[in-house]
């Protein structure tokens, strides 16, 4: 079944539920578009009068997701996620770009309801006498217990990240913050947190925080850099593998019972001894996944802003040269204004069409669109992706692609990593209340 609606933004509606909501094009007949998502297709058609009436649904399998689907789409959303006891439904209401009514669903269970939704944040050890900090999601034990010490510590202790207005109200009284990077620490927010001191990011990118906005108000922001480098890499290398040379594929074939025996053609990969493994962005991370493939015998390249003192063999070059010779390109840059959609379809097509593209880096790097374009085209072998650009909303079109690895970004999730983030994010927040420099400051 289809439901087809007349609009008068046709290109703008395609942008909007293709882009931003991830439903694949069904079918294109030039002034009718069709768009479908799982077992839902929608049709639009050009006409002088758009129809707007009646509310498309989405529907969804947990509470969780509907959660996630929220923090992805908060600016067109019209309401909060919130149970309606009249039909059992845990669901959103938002809009689209002519108005339409759009519903996030999700159909409780008998007996089921959303932890924490009135009230989140819980006080993990009441005391007045302590500065107060917020938590936005719960982390490793040894990271509280040392928090505990010297904090009040009010936690969020849903299994979901903290809505936008949950987030502005819970701020307002607190001495510090630690928090993730899916959490927007923007000039809102620091203006409403008039006790905040500290910003401790359990990451080491901050590129969800203000810092200029920061520094004005005199808080500091710190974050967890060199904990992360070599889980980060292994990760890096676990991609490359599977990516490379099918794992995924090949394990599925396998379980669904139609190996058969050893064949000369199955499952054909690419080789990763004697070839090129290029970098973008020879931070720590980059040198870490770079002086794992000296161990293959590669090739190792590398593009960034200034050479680097290395202690393996790494030639820098170009940007250019470094897409075009790499057979494996793994990235590990900043997300910056220079490096969103640094990787689009220019730089694609410039790709070998057996290389491999490894990001663990931020998705925002790489053109989504334009990626999902070049795989599915077999214009590059395949690729293995931790990231993603508008996380945790993976768009349709890619979960279907058989050449693309996707893990959800556990770049560092090894316990003692997670631990080691924990701990060093909790010594940023201690040491600035204490007045004190902390371990690991950005501003």
């Amino acid at each position: 079944m289809i439901i087809f609606y007349k609009t008068q933004k046709l290109e703008e509606i395609q942008s909007f539920y293709q882009g931003k909501m991830g439903m694949n094009l069904w079918l294109d007949q030039g002034s009718c578009l069709i768009f479908e998502k799982g077992k839902v297709k929608l049709g639009f058609c050009r006409a002088d009068k758009a129809e707007t009436a009646g509310t498309i649904t989405f529907l969804y399998d947990s509470i969780e997701e509907v959660d996630a689907v929220f923090q992805t789409f908060a600016e067109i959303s019209t309401t909060s996620p919130k149970v309606n006891p009249d039909y059992n439904i845990y669901h959103f209401w938002g809009k689209d770009p002519e108005g339409r009514s759009l519903e996030f669903q999700y159909f409780l269970q008998p007996g089921e309801s959303p932890k924490g939704m009135e009230n989140p944040i819980e006080i993990l050890n009441p005391d007045a006498t302590k500065p107060k900090l917020l938590l936005t999601r719960l982390i490793p034990q040894n990271a509280i217990d040392l928090l505990g010490e010297v904090f009040e510590i009010h936690a969020n202790t849903a299994p979901r990240g903290l809505s936008r207005k949950e987030l502005l109200a819970s701020v307002s009284e607190m001495d510090a913050l630690l928090c993730l990077l899916s959490d927007r620490i923007d000039a809102e927010l620091i203006d409403r947190a008039k006790k905040l001191k500290v910003v401790s990011n359990y990451a080491v990118g901050y590129n969800n925080i203000d810092l200029e906005a920061a520094k004005e108000k005199g808080i500091v922001v710190c974050n967890t850099p060199g904990v992360l480098t070599e889980s980060t890499a292994d990760i890096a290398w676990a991609l490359v593998m599977a990516a490379a040379r099918r794992i995924p594929e090949s394990e599925i074939f396998l379980r669904q019972g139609k190996f058969t025996g050893w064949e000369p053609m199955l499952y054909l990969g690419q080789d990763l001894h004697g070839q090129t493994l290029g970098i973008l962005g020879m931070g720590r991370i980059g040198q870490a996944v770079a002086r794992r493939a000296t161990g293959f015998g590669m090739r190792i390249i590398y593009h960034s802003r200034t050479p680097k003192e290395l202690d393996f063999e790494a030639e820098l070059v170009d940007f250019e040269t470094l897409l075009k010779e790499s057979d494996i390109l793994s990235l590990h840059s900043p997300l910056t204004p220079e490096t969103d959609g640094m990787i689009g379809a220019k730089e694609l097509a410039m790709m070998k069409k057996s290389a491999v593209l490894i990001n663990t880096a931020r998705g925002q790097i790489v053109d989504e669109k334009a990626m999902i374009a070049a795989l599915k085209n077999r214009e590059i072998f395949s690729a293995g992706l931790d990231v993603y650009a508008q996380e945790p909303y993976i768009p349709d079109e890619l979960m279907q692609l058989e050449n693309v690895v996707m893990l959800p970004h556990i770049g560092s999730a090894s316990f003692k990593t997670r631990s080691d983030m924990g701990e060093l994010a909790a010594k940023n927040a201690i040491a600035v209340v204490r007045g004190k420099e902390p371990p690991a400051r950005v501003v």
